[in-house]
């Protein structure tokens, strides 16, 4: 195909004859392969122009509302969605309740130990001598080293 023809076939195909120069047709009359070559090209773009639809293509109804219901379904869960389920909540807030009040009737209802084991010895402050341990305290402390002392008696004085 020479130069001519190249330059304005696309033109020449769609159509519009005002835009193609006087050269295009000039050329076409004095060479017979240009000629023939065009009226192919003519035949293949009618061809393709009656394949076009007439009708706008474009998605069915409901088509965006498929999809975006298909995207939501393949999501994945998180283990944290399963507390925004109003069932699964009311099961929790239960259970804690629950346990709140086995706890609270557990503290309640035993007895605590005795009391002297638990406490700490108290010092009590005197202005004259100084701090001075509570004698409660102290006979205690006392009874437990007899103890302790005899225990030991036992032992280094047992004979088989």
């Amino acid at each position: 195909m020479h130069q001519p023809i190249r330059d304005n076939l696309e033109e020449y195909l769609k159509g519009s004859t005002r835009k193609v120069p006087q050269a295009f047709h000039a050329h076409l009359v004095a060479c017979e392969e240009c000629a023939s070559e065009l009226r192919l090209l003519e035949t293949q773009a009618n061809m393709l122009r009656s394949l076009r639809s007439d009708a706008g293509v474009g998605p069915s109804p409901g088509f965006y509302a498929r999809v975006m219901q298909r995207v939501e379904e393949q999501a994945p869960v998180s283990i944290w969605s399963i507390f925004l389920q109003p069932s699964f909540g009311r099961r929790l807030a239960i259970a804690s309740a629950t346990l709140v009040v086995l706890l609270g009737t557990y503290l309640i209802t035993t007895e605590p130990g005795d009391p002297r084991v638990a406490l700490a010895p108290t010092v009590v402050s005197d202005p004259v001598s100084g701090p001075v341990a509570d004698p409660g305290v102290v006979q205690d402390s006392l009874q437990q080293q007899r103890r302790r002392d005899a225990v030991l008696v036992d032992l280094a004085s047992f004979h088989e």
